[in-house]
């Protein structure tokens, strides 16, 4: 069975014609889908990369995962005069495929659903994060004008669709109800936990995120003003950043705050072990997002023995500890909360003890378990009937 997978991903190729991913969509992904078809082609956009240099990405694909491109849809512009080219590409796969999944929100998705509604195909979609926050807080006039309809789209097509997987146990369930047969799991991989984290034995803290600098939805804007706060008072800290993006204008930030030299961005690092490695040079992980889904960063710092602090964006509540949490943008809070953890080595260890207990719930084998169960039903009652399952 042939399997059709649409998102708004960008994936980079080199100068060798070799195609990476910077973001999660490495190889261990595609085996999700694998188990259940023979062959999944992926819808998403492509754009050169004339070198990596420290940035270090995921290869893409197998001998059973290929990779087709469609124009860019990103902005009004680019959606009204590349939205019949990116039709016909995927109306085209579609054709030759057995079932869609949409991941949304993104406008290639949103295509894909449409298509495959017409054309009597079965599709399930994944639903990873709010259209509205990831469109009102990109930083951007342009994006908090869609931000209306970008959630209506998505409200529609994840209210009708047969089939829905969530990443958040009630967040984006809540603003964006399924009607038909749904389950929540974590796109989360975490296949191993720290026995624990070794105690403090010097004074220089370190600090991580993860999250893409190629815009402020992650809330680096906020994590810098916090740490300017925090150098103010003279407490003694680095700062670690892993992701995507240009550095120029991150850095820039961070200089005229007064925080530079303590500053370093890590660029990017494929999934797995290396990031975990990396983890576990970090004391304290925050993700002060304007928009999350269910953040996977956070559970993978929580999986290293991190104590995590983050904002009240999406899922990240219902992960960590209540009195890590800060409003979105509040960068003043977000600077008590390190400082309180640095004060204060046992509740540093207090917190890291409970993180790594709450992070075993999300096990790559008790994940893969319910997200096989959902998939297996979809491709049984769904693709083995060749068409859509009346709601």
């Amino acid at each position: 069975m042939r399997l059709v997978f649409a998102h708004d991903h960008i994936f980079r190729r080199d100068d060798d014609g070799k195609i990476y991913s910077g973001g999660s969509y490495n190889n261990a992904v595609w085996e999700r889908y694998l188990k259940h078809f023979d062959e999944v082609v992926v819808i998403a956009r492509l754009e050169e990369l004339s070198h990596k240099g420290n940035r270090i990405y995921n290869e893409f694909g197998s001998g059973r995962v290929t990779l087709k491109p469609i124009p860019s849809l990103s902005g009004p512009i680019k959606q009204y005069t590349n939205k019949k080219e990116a039709e016909r590409i995927i109306r085209n796969e579609l054709l030759m495929a057995d079932a869609l999944i949409a991941r949304l929100p993104s406008e290639a998705g949103n295509l894909a659903v449409d298509a495959a509604r017409d054309m009597n195909k079965p599709y399930m979609v994944e639903v990873v994060t709010c259209a509205w926050d990831a469109m009102w807080h990109y930083g951007k006039i342009m994006a908090k004008i869609y931000a209306p309809i970008a959630r209506y789209k998505m409200k529609k097509r994840v209210g009708r669709a047969p089939y829905a997987l969530y990443v958040t146990n009630s967040f984006l369930q809540g603003r964006y109800p399924n009607r038909g047969v749904n389950v929540s799991v974590s796109d989360v991989e975490i296949t191993d936990i720290k026995s624990g984290k070794p105690a403090k034995d010097d004074g220089i803290w370190r600090i991580g995120m993860i999250g893409s600098i190629a815009n402020k939805i992650k809330g680096w804007d906020v994590a810098l003003r916090a740490l300017s706060l925090l150098a103010k008072k003279g407490l003694d800290f680095e700062f670690y950043i892993l992701g995507d993006g240009d550095d120029k204008p991150f850095m820039r930030e961070a200089g005229r705050l007064g925080v530079a030299e303590r500053v370093h961005a890590c660029g990017v690092l494929p999934s797995g072990k290396p990031v975990a490695d990396w983890l576990d040079n970090i004391d304290i992980f925050i993700l002060p997002s304007y928009s999350e889904g269910m953040p996977r960063a956070v559970i993978e710092a929580m999986s290293r023995g991190c104590a995590v602090i983050g904002s009240e964006a999406g899922d990240i509540p219902e992960l960590i500890d209540r009195s890590c949490i800060h409003k979105r943008g509040d960068y003043r809070k977000l600077a008590l909360l390190i400082e309180r953890v640095m004060d204060d080595r046992d509740y540093w260890h207090v917190l890291s003890v409970k993180n790594l207990m709450k992070a075993k719930k999300f096990m790559k084998n008790v994940l893969d378990e319910s997200r096989d169960r959902f998939l297996a039903d979809f491709v049984s009652r769904a693709c083995s009937k060749g068409g859509q399952i009346a709601l």
